[in-house]
């Protein structure tokens, strides 16, 4: 790896001990250093190296460059992400952040209005899809591994990351329910914890249940609860991925005759979260189960138009029910 690959990892000349320097890099996770670090290769290897510009420090000019030359390439959330990893870069290295000069908010600006485009966003898994795809799970180990995964990200809302870190010592169960205790959380970046109690509802969709029957079967007492297992049902020791989980999502969508682009890892999440305003739960007990702690848990509500036919509903028929005065 080259000195510009390293630069991402390069301390803050404030930074002076290993343990201070952990501590930096903590502060973002392993798939947001894992994209700035895509993202500041792009910047160094393939405009930088070959146009022949500075990559760091890099200026504003530079900067604008390499959105216009990124344009044409790549869609806008793709150079806002590579950005990103410019700005991080820089700060990490001690130099000012020149995605943060004027010019290239204005250049962004403009781009964003040209060629902007509402973000591409997944379909729900919930209630009849969700059916569809664990009744699409073969009888089999892995198909009750699947189950269990899909079940959980579903009932508790969580991200593929989240699915993958979850281990038997997160768990404990009692009679008619199950209690996840996360130990951290993108939401929960200090690592404060989040209690999730998910009820045993009996059913196709019990969460509980399938969780149960996994590790009954798997044999599985500690560490990682969702491992991958081998052509032959052979079960493995190290745990899933997000990639993997998202895959398995996929697949399971895909066999149950979903259209599985329209399906990523996210679609649990979103589906418990959409699935939930439906059966018009407070927006307040959702985020419990999700972790949001913002206003952006509105974005997961896939509701297709059906909270203003909502809106338009109680503001019509009062009027509609009043007799005509003609």
């Amino acid at each position: 790896m080259d000195e510009n690959h390293q630069i991402i990892a390069l301390p803050h000349p404030a930074i002076r001990s290993q343990a201070a320097l952990d501590f930096a890099r903590a502060a973002t996770s392993e798939n947001t250093q894992r994209a700035y670090r895509a993202g500041w290769r792009v910047f160094t290897d393939r405009f930088c190296v070959d146009l022949g510009y500075q990559p760091l420090p890099a200026t504003p000019e530079t900067v604008v460059e390499f959105i216009t030359w990124s344009s044409d390439q790549v869609k806008v959330s793709t150079i806002e992400a590579r950005l990103a990893a410019i700005s991080f870069a820089h700060r990490l290295a001690g130099f000012p952040d020149p995605t943060a000069d004027n010019d290239v908010r204005l250049v962004m600006m403009g781009l964003r209005k040209k060629k902007g485009m509402p973000p591409e966003r997944q379909d729900p898994l919930m209630d009849q899809s969700l059916q569809k795809a664990l009744t699409a799970l073969p009888r089999s180990l892995r198909g009750t591994r699947d189950r269990a995964l899909l079940l959980i990200g579903y009932a508790c809302a969580l991200r593929r990351s989240e699915i993958a870190a979850m281990k038997i010592d997160d768990l404990r169960f009692s009679e008619g329910e199950m209690v996840v205790a996360l130990p951290r959380r993108k939401t929960d970046p200090y690592g404060h914890g989040t209690t999730i109690v998910v009820p045993k509802v009996g059913g196709p969709l019990c969460a509980v249940t399938a969780l149960r029957r996994w590790l009954r079967e798997s044999g599985i007492e500690k560490g990682p609860i969702f491992r991958r297992i081998d052509r032959w049902e052979n079960l493995g020791s190290d745990r899933l991925d997000g990639k993997s989980i998202a895959d398995i999502i996929k697949a399971a969508a895909k066999s149950a005759g979903l259209d599985s682009l329209r399906i990523s890892g996210h679609s649990l999440r979103v589906g418990f979260v959409t699935s939930a305003d439906e059966h018009n739960v407070p927006i307040g007990r959702i985020r419990e189960v999700t972790g949001h702690r913002s206003d952006s848990i509105y974005a997961y509500i896939r509701d297709r138009g059906r909270g203003g036919r909502k809106a338009i509903e109680a503001v019509l028929q009062p009027s509609m029910s009043e007799p005509s005065k003609n």
